[in-house]
């Protein structure tokens, strides 16, 4: 569709342009914005008239300096003063819906939109810096069940509490989004995978140790399983992709729930899970429930 095309390279440019204008005005306020639109339009005015009298050959201005000074400022303070107030309402506008566009709705943290550009950053710093980084891919056991049987409401109840419970264990450095359905993905900047597996179980257990969450007066039993995957950061390394680390998560994922769920599973350490169940993965041709 053509909403969905670039924009030109020149109103893209344009756009930024305005951009950098508009935080600008944000940050000096309106009446100072104001302020010097009225200085500028007073000196433009004061050199065209200049300009134009010494081209029809008069040597001195006289009060022309002072009406070519005086006159512009009532209209730019109207003009300009409204124009600020405009500039600043829509830049408020476009933070918001920034925000918006890079919140998840209903938990509230970050979704794939903001995950993966922020991500990407967090693993070229890794790769730069020759760091360990991990990955963690969450999803909860079973969430078709928690619908059918306490309700879609119910469920998304238990979706923000699983977030919320994800938030408050991970560290204020941790990337944590909502990947998608009852799906949760972490970047651990800094984090050996042995860390990284501490970690993944301290999120499990901070949902499933208790058992069950009381969602409007409702008991829910809710269980998660981890997928687990991370990059030494040596300098003699493979590169290592967002892409990469997702799919390796994924794969530990699978695992963890072949397994039985309610786990954590580390890639490449296909016979290991944490959470009392040791198994060796094998992938059947039958799709597993969620």
């Amino acid at each position: 569709m053509a909403a969905n095309l670039p924009l030109p390279a020149a109103e893209r440019d344009s756009s930024l342009r305005f951009r950098r204008f508009s935080r600008w005005v944000s940050r000096i306020g309106a009446w100072r914005a104001t302020l010097l639109t009225v200085v500028f339009a007073s000196l433009g005015s004061f050199t065209l008239t200049w300009l134009s009298l010494h081209l029809v050959g008069h040597s001195s201005m006289g009060n022309a300096a002072w009406i070519s000074v005086l006159v512009p400022v009532p209209l730019a303070l109207v003009f300009g003063g409204t124009s600020m107030v405009l500039v600043i309402a829509l830049e408020q506008a476009w933070s918001t819906v920034n925000e918006l566009a890079m919140v998840d709705s209903l938990t509230g943290l970050s979704n794939r939109r903001h995950f993966v550009p922020a991500a990407e950053r967090e693993i070229e710093l890794a790769r730069r810096h020759h760091q360990p980084l991990a990955l963690l891919l969450l999803d909860m056991d079973h969430f078709k069940a928690i619908n059918d049987r306490h309700g879609h409401l119910a469920g998304d109840q238990v979706l923000v509490e699983v977030g919320k419970r994800c938030r408050e264990t991970l560290r204020t450095t941790d990337l944590l989004a909502r990947w998608g359905g009852e799906e949760f993905i972490m970047l651990l900047p800094n984090t050996s995978q042995a860390q990284a597996q501490q970690l993944a179980e301290r999120v499990r257990a901070a949902v499933s140790a208790s058992a069950q969450l009381v969602v409007d007066g409702q008991s829910v039993q809710v269980t998660v399983s981890v997928g687990v995957a991370g990059t030494a950061g040596t300098a003699t390394g493979p590169t290592v992709s967002l892409e990469m680390l997702i799919q390796q998560a994924d794969e530990a994922l699978y695992r963890a729930k072949h397994a039985g769920r309610d786990q954590v599973s580390m890639s490449g350490q296909k016979d290991t899970l944490v959470g009392g169940w040791t198994a060796t993965a094998s992938k059947t041709t039958a799709e597993e429930e969620a």
